[in-house]
């Protein structure tokens, strides 16, 4: 049975903020160059330090691009020499993760606020 300090809230937190933050993590990465989709995974994972990852992003990047924030490109050879579709951010992705970001970082103030209040 779970408790209220149960492991396992924890890990149900950590899967919680990952889907709520996936859209503008990948565009963060976006934001900087183009990737595929397995790139993004890998990017992510590194860049955070082994923190951060996403094990299918598929459905994000399909729903990114499907509401005009990142576009595919043409296929072409990555460097493990396989043909890659990769994607890139639009003006409006990059509109996009700045709202994102804003968001998040005026949350986060506020959580922080009330986190290091003595109560």
């Amino acid at each position: 049975m779970k408790t209220e300090n149960s492991p396992a809230n924890s890990v149900t937190l950590e899967e919680n903020l990952k889907k709520a933050l996936t859209e503008l993590l990948i565009l963060h990465l976006l934001s900087t160059r183009e990737y595929f989709i397995g790139e993004l995974t890998e990017g992510l994972k590194q860049k955070s330090g082994g923190v951060l990852k996403l094990v299918f992003p598929y459905s994000a990047v399909y729903r990114l691009q499907q509401d005009g924030y990142i576009l595919s490109s043409e296929k072409r050879i990555s460097s493990d020499g396989r043909l890659r579709q990769y994607y890139g951010i639009t003006p409006q992705g990059q509109e996009y993760y700045r709202q994102l970001l804003d968001s998040y970082n005026h949350f986060i103030t506020g959580v922080n606020t009330l986190l290091d209040a003595q109560a």
